[in-house]
């Protein structure tokens, strides 16, 4: 399963009330042909993800190299849901840090988390309440 990226749209959709431009939208990009979506080489990069049925739509998303994102969670369900991002998977390795946490969004309901820039590498992500809804983030190395 794959995310889609677009523009600072989000912002604008997120206080209208609207979901994001989606993948017929003018911000979206092409899968990568190994199951994770590019992200739009945009001035304001982000990620859209949907909770449903106590599961995320995408396990793989790809956000820019030591550039800030944004994800946009919505969740469709009626539990709260969030979204962490993690080193590595803390039910599997002691040593995972936190990078980022996102605010548990009640559903249905949507939630924009602005990211820091991160350097190149592979990330987890969780929701912290459901471990079981989870992915990575890939980020390229800078050449």
């Amino acid at each position: 399963m794959v995310a889609t990226f677009g523009t600072a749209a989000l912002a604008a959709a997120g206080a209208a009330g609207a979901a994001p431009p989606g993948p017929a939208g003018p911000a979206t990009s092409a899968d990568d042909g190994k199951g994770c979506r590019e992200y739009a080489q945009v001035a304001h990069p982000f990620v859209q993800i949907t909770a449903e049925g106590n599961k995320f739509d995408a396990d793989c998303l790809k956000a820019p190299a030591d550039r800030s994102f944004r994800i946009y969670l919505k969740n469709n369900d009626s539990d709260p849901h969030n979204m962490s991002i993690y080193s590595a998977d803390p039910a599997k390795d002691k040593k995972a840090q936190q990078l980022y946490k996102g605010k548990a969004v009640k559903g249905p309901g949507q939630e924009e988390y602005a990211v820091d820039a991160m350097p190149g590498g592979t990330y987890y992500f969780q929701d912290d309440k459901t471990p079981a809804m989870k992915g990575e983030i890939q980020i390229p190395k800078k050449k």
